[in-house]
């Protein structure tokens, strides 16, 4: 008796029943509702996500066609899956009847399943549909997808089955095997829609083994060498009209190396539509007083100027014989003349370079200056970012903290008070800067001048009018009574109100609206709609004052907590890349576009790291500060302020370290740095040049890993 097994769970039919029907109906009968949610959310995303990918492979996708190859294999599938448990049920119950082969279990079925439909995968395809069916498909794809969600229905069968038999306090069976199945068929499904092809890779390693060499070892192209370059000319006019005799030839040198060409007017070489080609007029060419033993080289300039190497028409690499001679002949080859040099004589230019051996010269060359110049760029937008960002994310961070926004709480009158305040603050601090603006010169002349004015008057007005206007209405409205002070305060809301709910009532005529009925349509009644807008928005308002009686008043610190979280998400959801293809149009390409973007994202990133370390602070001296009567800047300061600097400290060093990371790709899309010239080399395949742009960031970035981690190591 000690070698038997424990008994299975007797199961549920009724609830693997219904499942069977509808997947996760049984679940979810069973009081399991989320999970019977979750299961028929799964199938359902799943199965249509499978549709639609397999219905790639034609060029004009049909998918009722899809959805009829899918379900047809997903039932085939199902019933291989049933007959290989039924053929294990009956070998371990009847036949091996030891321990052993009933722990071959589930992890045999799954490999004895894959097996099958390899070795069964063209009788399966055949029964699902027509070959010139299968071939608007992905057939791999949709065979194993299917199978994958075969073996996920048949799982969920089985477990509505035992969830249904379990009593309500007993805990719900793992989803493990369901996770696994959801994954392997997600997998399937990735390696269709990426285009996944590692034979293609496996037969192709030469051009990647051809390029690797280049790339890690490039430093000979990161110096100068000296080198003299000789080259030597002769005029040939092509095409020859009839009666011309071209350029003179060039007569032999005594003393300095010389080329001369006979004749020297002839026709260009004519490719046809075919690809056939003929040459041109056959011309020798010798030449004299060049380096005995050294090689030179044939170029061809058409007629504005553009040299070429002329492939086909004769021999261009030439071996000088000892007495500092050689003679070739060479066709003229087929040359494209612009139209606009068409008129007139047609001089090109036939042109022998010789170029002595490369001397090591210990200067850098000017890719490398590039490179450098590029690299310390980099890091300049890196540190200019993670400055700025360091700026505005360290206020902003307190709002983001729950712990201290929570506990802020406003009276109605308080509340409108300040927004009023606040908004008139702001419209102040702009009408002074529109009358100081024409004083300095204006946007042209003073920008700079212009915009701090602007942010100390809004910023200071703004602030005042929050404080003073709360205080001010508070005052004014605390002797007319309860009720009398929730009206006005609930009309003055409502008002406030109105003046967003106006443009939001615009927004909606020129965006939905627009989409649904066409923009003329939506145009004529775009007012009437602005101002249905404000009513509406200005009654909720005023609905909102006058029903709101919470003795404690307005949650306005979780409200701005809420906003700021909310705001600084969306933000750190968009990739900083992104941005800067936006601000590349704004402020042109550069490492300025880069800054602004990587800045923006940083903003918002340092925001949230710095407000969840506000929230995990020992909320003691918080409580002990705020019990002395201590102001809230006070209590930031002295409470929250200590505790916070080295998380802060660690989590801006490791921001810098990723903005240098990050500066690096934005250069790919116009922001600068090194990543912009990387992009360029490797767009003209200049692999040394790629090799050391990637060996300046890999040093780059590892060095400032070190010393992040040494001023970690001091000041955390």
């Amino acid at each position: 008796m000690a070698n038997h097994l424990p008994a299975a769970p007797k199961g549920s039919p009724l609830h693997a029943i219904l499942s069977l029907i509808v997947p996760g109906l049984g679940q979810f009968v069973a009081r399991a509702r989320s999970r019977g949610l979750t299961i028929l959310a799964s199938v359902l995303i799943l199965g249509g996500l499978s549709i639609w990918t397999i219905a790639q492979e034609a060029r004009f996708p049909n998918y009722e066609l899809s959805f009829s190859i899918y379900v047809k294999l997903v039932l085939e599938t199902g019933f291989l899956l049933v007959f290989l448990l039924s053929l294990r049920y009956l070998l371990t119950k009847f036949v091996f009847r030891d321990p052993a082969a009933e722990a071959f279990g589930t992890y045999g079925i799954a490999i004895l399943f894959f097996l099958a439909l390899i070795l069964a995968q063209e009788p399966i395809l055949s029964m699902a549909g027509r070959p010139e069916d299968l071939a608007q498909v992905y057939t791999g794809t949709a065979l194993y997808s299917a199978a994958a969600l075969a073996a996920l229905w048949f799982w969920q069968v089985i477990d509505a089955g035992r969830v249904g038999a379990l009593a309500d306090e007993n805990k719900l069976p793992s989803m493990a095997g369901a996770i696994l199945i959801m994954c392997l068929l997600i997998f399937a499904l990735g390696y269709n829609i990426t285009d996944f092809d590692l034979p293609k890779a496996i037969r192709e390693y030469k051009d990647i083994s051809i390029l690797f060499p280049r790339i890690l070892w490039p430093w000979k192209e990161a110096f100068a060498y000296d080198q003299e370059v000789v080259e030597e000319f002769q005029l040939i006019q092509a095409p020859c009209p009839e009666g011309e005799s071209g350029p003179p030839s060039n007569e032999p040198d005594p003393d300095e190396p010389w080329i001369s060409a006979t004749p020297t007017c002839g026709e260009i070489g004519v490719r046809d539509l075919s690809g056939g080609f003929a040459p041109g007029t056959e011309l020798t060419i010798t030449g004299g007083n060049f380096t005995p033993g050294m090689e030179v080289h044939i170029l061809w300039k058409n007629p504005i100027g553009n040299p070429f190497v002329p492939r086909g028409v004769g021999e261009t690499d030439i071996t000088i014989d000892e007495n500092g001679e050689f003679t070739t002949k060479l066709s003229i080859p087929s040359v494209v003349i612009p139209e606009s040099t068409a008129a007139g004589a047609q001089i090109h230019t036939l042109v022998v370079r010789e170029e002595s051996e490369e001397v090591f010269s210990l200067r850098l060359s000017d890719e490398m200056k590039l490179a450098l110049v590029g690299i310390l760029e980099t890091i300049m937008i890196g540190l200019m970012a993670t400055f700025f960002g360091i700026l505005l994310a360290f206020p902003l961070s307190f709002l983001a903290a729950r712990n201290l926004m929570a506990p802020i709480v406003l009276p109605l009158q308080d509340l409108v008070g300040s927004i009023a305040g606040l908004a008139i603050g702001i419209l102040l601090g702009a009408f002074a800067t529109g009358q100081i603006a024409p004083i300095l010169g204006g946007l042209e002349q003073a920008p700079i001048p212009i915009f701090l004015i602007a942010l100390l008057l809004v910023i200071t007005l703004g602030t005042l009018g929050f404080q003073w206007g709360g205080r001010l209405l508070g005052s004014l409205l605390k002797n007319l009574g309860t009720n009398a002070s929730r009206i006005i305060s609930a009309l003055i809301l409502g008002a406030m109100l109105a003046v967003p709910g106006y443009y939001l009532g615009q927004a909606f005529s020129r965006g939905a609206l627009s989409i649904v009925v066409g923009e003329e349509r939506a145009a004529a009644s775009e007012v009437l709609l602005a101002y249905a807008g404000a009513v509406v928005v200005a009654l909720l308002g005023i609905s909102f004052g006058l029903l709101n009686r919470n003795p404690r008043g307005i949650p306005f610190g979780s409200l701005i907590y809420a906003i700021t979280r909310t705001i600084l998400n969306i933000v750190r959801a968009i990739e900083a890349i992104v941005y800067v293809v936006i601000f590349v149009i704004w402020v042109g390409l550069g490492p300025f576009a880069g800054t602004i973007a990587l800045t923006l994202h940083t903003i918002a990133s340092l925001a949230k790291q710095y407000s969840e370390a506000i929230e995990s602070i020992d909320p003691g001296p918080l409580e002990a500060v705020n019990a002395t009567g201590a102001t809230r800047l006070q209590t930031i300061v002295y409470a929250v302020v200590p505790q916070v600097v080295p998380y802060f400290i660690s989590f801006t060093i490791y921001r810098w370290d990723i903005n240098v990371r990050m500066s690096t790709v934005l250069g790919l899309v116009g922001g600068g740095g090194i990543g912009f010239l990387l992009i360029q080399w490797q767009r003209l395949y200049q692999w040394e040049l790629v090799g050391i742009s990637l060996w300046l960031i890999a040093i780059t970035v590892a060095t400032l890993d070190y010393v992040s981690s040494e001023i970690r190591k001091r000041y955390v």
